[in-house]
């Protein structure tokens, strides 16, 4: 009871700090009280859209790469349930784990399938970001280097990387015959799975087309999104601010990255001469609208379920 109390009273002073900052701030009222929320409502639309194709990309994941049997039906209850449950950090991911283990599918496959998911995002993010900085703003160089050819390197080194590295991890554990500990079992079984998935050239076909189209989505809604808070952000910095913020949060430090993302963001509005106020609102009503999406979807899901079950 006492520890309940305590996590209140902390809530309550954040949130008391937080309501007496944005009021004593007058830029970031300015900008509150100057949003077009009716754009907002569209943009959660959109964002509901985009939270349904990342379900599709992670139920191809459990199909056509763990191989485990579950219906669209009953993965969409766990997948649009468990996005709710994300407005509390890890709450969400948990209870899709605990969901998930009903089908066979083990605690450290699952989190290995959400690694492998993020290493595909990262790496086809950079590639993406390599060719539209190309086509948008041709030969920008950094230290006499071209910027699009240093974002396409890294996406291939990320690729590779991670791909030789378990490769000499498996040789090791076969030429020590370490696979006699269970420890090692399990993890020369996430190896197999993560180098099988790379294999699958039909899984990887979807998952590329699920991915350009949430990437073209994502870009709508924060373009949508920072004009709606403004309206003098030039479209080039309006790709750079994506780009941030696709990378910032596929590095997550903390749970969903709360506060890092925040402070990330405002120190890249900052460097393009914007308010620092600026790159903090928009990530704080980006996660709103994420918030509100997936109310939305889980709401009208549960109902069809129930409708549908009578």
């Amino acid at each position: 009871m006492k520890t309940n109390l305590l996590k209140i009273l902390i809530v309550t002073i954040c949130l008391f700090f937080i309501y007496n900052y944005i009021v004593d701030n007058n830029k970031i009222t300015q900008i509150i009280l100057n949003t077009n929320y009716k754009t907002i409502l569209y943009i959660t639309l959109f964002s509901s859209i985009v939270l349904t194709l990342y379900s599709q990309i992670i139920y191809l994941t459990l199909v056509m790469v763990c191989k485990i049997k579950i219906s669209y039906k009953k993965w969409f209850l766990i997948y649009f349930n468990s996005q709710f449950l994300n407005s509390i950090p890890l709450f969400g991911i948990f209870y899709r784990a605990a969901q998930l283990k009903k089908f066979n599918l083990n605690y450290d496959k699952f989190f290995g399938i959400y690694l492998m998911i993020n290493w595909l995002f990262l790496f086809l993010s950079l590639i993406f970001f390599s060719l539209e900085i190309f086509l948008l703003f041709g030969n920008i160089e950094i230290i006499n280097i071209n910027l699009s050819l240093i974002l396409f390197f890294i996406g291939v080194f990320f690729l590779f990387i991670p791909i030789v590295s378990l490769r000499i991890i498996k040789y090791f554990i076969h030429k020590y015959f370490l696979n006699s500990n269970l420890l090692i079992i399990k993890i020369e079984k996430l190896i197999d799975l993560f180098l099988n998935s790379l294999k699958n050239k039909l899984f990887l076909k979807y998952f590329l087309i699920l991915f350009a189209v949430i990437h073209i989505i994502e870009f709508l809604i924060l373009n949508f999104l920072i004009n709606t808070l403004v309206n003098n952000v030039t479209l080039d910095n309006v790709f750079i601010i994506f780009m941030g913020n696709v990378l910032i949060d596929t590095f997550n430090i903390l749970p969903q990255n709360l506060v890092v993302s925040e402070i990330g963001m405002g120190l890249l509005t900052t460097k393009l001469n914007y308010n620092f106020e600026l790159g903090v609102l928009i990530k704080i009503y980006y996660r709103f609208v994420v918030f509100f999406a997936s109310v939305f979807i889980a709401l009208l899901y549960n109902i069809y379920i129930l409708y549908n079950n009578k």
